[in-house]
């Protein structure tokens, strides 16, 4: 039992049938799409409706409804030539005659010559190998037998991968168009575009009896269901890359929405105050990106471009379930601007992160220089407190040093510089008041190069000096004095067996040198220090030195 529709067409209501009421309105829109775009082609699109209508009207007046889909194949059969339809609008315009036959050209021209087009009448995933199939005069199935075959099983030489294959299908599908107009389908065909080819493209495509697709269901064969069983599960495969695709893109947006966020909150503050619970070098690096052109730019273009990137794979989901009308040509225009944005992001990001490098290693050399200023400061601070005046210090590294004290304590400061330069003068003072007598200067001391001695200034202005055994880092008289007490059991102390153990038990190069006889008379300061330029400009062919536990002995 049909169902039958009233429909209202130019004002006129009329009982049909719901098949050829579909069946009419794929003629007409078919119609439409035909000579869209054409000169003349609304003029012509027009008048054939206008055509359909006084048909219509005839039968309904002949009381032949509802109108049945043979009643809608005889009505478009009736249509006729563009000539006819036009003879009416000669006689009361004819001076503008030629605008009627504006469209006689289209019907009259003849087109042999095959094209490849997509053939969305029998396709199992875009129609490509169909359309290559009509084009060459070669049945789809053995095409797809034969890819499933190079895909699957493994022949030699001639055996590619299913990736490749799925790769190089959807190139193809991207590169060549779908016949999605009657006159794309006869040219697919290689027929001849005329109006009665068109008539029969248009009728037969409605009302399936030029669709493939059915025909091929109805083959049954077994190739056909092994062919549509690989279908199936190429799409369920295609379905979880496109999904995973579709995850990876969303998960970059949402790295990239995270990014922007974080350079505003940087930028502008934000009731969280993040930047402002970092530390100061951090919060600096922040506020640079924030400020930086290129990290702007580089976010939004993968922003845009990921945006893109998830509407086309869904678009692609969608279609393998046949969901989702076509894209056409404006595929391309999304497709160059996803290139396009990537493309400015990624040097936009290059960018970006040289700047970041560079800005990093000036925060770092700045916070570098902080600290050794405070090393600095500090070490002074430490001199001073301990009575040192530093009469000369230029071309070295630091004041003060620890972790190397001839004892082991790792906590004890000492003495200390360290440079390559050759110039490098480092050069202490202690002055200390001391009652008349005889006295000795004694210091533990090490160094890797000649030049450095201890000295002392007697009541006379005598400069007095020991120079520094050169041990370098290991060794040492302090830790052979030790080490040969370790061997007499009576002598081993605790003490003794720290100095011994040292360094792993190789000690660090410390030795024990003296002044003898400064002599101090009345009530007078003696002066008294460390350089490592012998005589105060001699010679230094060293890198550093060190010195500790200075203690002024009076013997007499």
């Amino acid at each position: 039992m049909k169902k039958n529709i009233n429909i209202n067409f130019f004002g006129t209501l009329y009982a049909i049938d719901e098949d050829a009421y579909e069946l009419l309105n794929r003629y007409i829109n078919d119609i439409k799409k035909y000579f869209s775009g054409k000169e003349g082609g609304e003029e012509i699109s027009d008048d054939i409706e206008h055509r359909i209508a006084e048909v219509m009207q005839e039968l309904k007046a002949e009381g032949k409804e509802p109108i049945s889909i043979e009643l809608v194949k005889e009505i478009i059969a009736r249509i006729g030539k563009p000539e006819e339809l036009c003879n009416a609008t000669d006689e009361e315009e004819g001076e503008n005659s030629s605008k009627a036959h504006r469209g006689k050209d289209w019907f009259t021209k003849h087109i042999s010559k095959k094209k490849l087009y997509r053939n969305p009448d029998d396709k199992m995933l875009c129609g490509v190998l169909s359309g290559i199939g009509c084009y060459a005069g070669i049945d789809p199935l053995w095409l797809r037998l034969a890819i499933i075959i190079l895909t699957i099983v493994p022949l030699p030489f001639i055996s590619v991968s299913l990736f490749s294959a799925l790769l190089v299908y959807f190139l193809f599908a991207l590169i060549i168009p779908e016949a999605n107009t009657p006159e794309e389908r006869l040219r697919m065909q290689g027929k001849p575009v005329t109006m009665e080819t068109l008539n029969e493209e248009i009728v037969g495509n409605a009302d399936g009896t030029n669709n493939t697709n059915v025909k091929n269901s109805k083959r049954g064969s077994l190739f056909d269901v092994i062919i549509r069983i690989c279908v199936i599960l190429i799409k369920c495969l295609l379905v979880i890359f496109l999904g995973w695709l579709l995850f990876g893109g969303t998960a970059i947006l949402l790295i990239c929405t995270f990014v922007i966020c974080l350079l505003s909150f940087a930028m502008y503050g934000h009731p969280l105050e993040l930047a402002s619970r970092m530390v100061d070098a951090d919060s600096i690096l922040l506020n640079f990106i924030g400020t930086n052109g290129y990290a702007w730019i580089s976010g939004v273009a993968f922003i845009i471009a990921t945006i893109i990137f998830i509407y086309l794979v869904a678009h692609c989901i969608a279609r393998l379930f046949n969901k989702g009308k076509s894209m056409g040509r404006i595929i391309w225009v999304y497709i160059c601007i996803f290139f396009g944005t990537l493309i400015l992001g990624c040097v936009s990001f290059y960018n970006l992160t040289k700047d970041i490098i560079t800005e990093e290693d000036r925060i770092v050399a700045f916070r570098e220089s902080q600290r050794y200023q405070t090393d600095i400061d500090r070490e002074k601070e430490w001199l001073k407190g301990h009575g040192w005046e530093v009469i000369a210090h230029e071309h070295g590294d630091h004041y003060v040093k620890m972790h190397e004290h001839y004892s082991g304590d790792y906590s004890k400061q000492y003495i200390d510089t360290h440079s390559n330069n050759p110039n490098m003068v480092y050069t202490l003072e202690r002055s200390v008041r001391t009652s008349p007598g005889i006295y000795t200067l004694e210091a533990a001391v090490r160094t890797d190069g000649a030049g450095p001695e201890i000295y002392a200034y007697n009541y006379r202005n005598d400069r007095l000096s020991t120079p520094f055994p050169v041990y370098a880092q290991y060794g040492g008289e302090i830790w052979e004095e030790a080490t040969k007490k370790m061997n007499n059991t009576s002598t081993a102390t605790d003490e003794v067996k720290r100095l011994a153990e040292a360094h792993h038990g190789k000690g660090y190069g410390w030795s024990r040198i003296r002044i003898e006889n400064i002599e101090v008379k009345n009530d007078s300061i003696i002066r008294y220090g460390v350089t490592n330029r012998s005589g105060g400009t001699g010679y230094w062919n060293g890198t550093w030195f060190s010195a500790a536990d200075f203690k002024l002995i009076k013997v007499q």
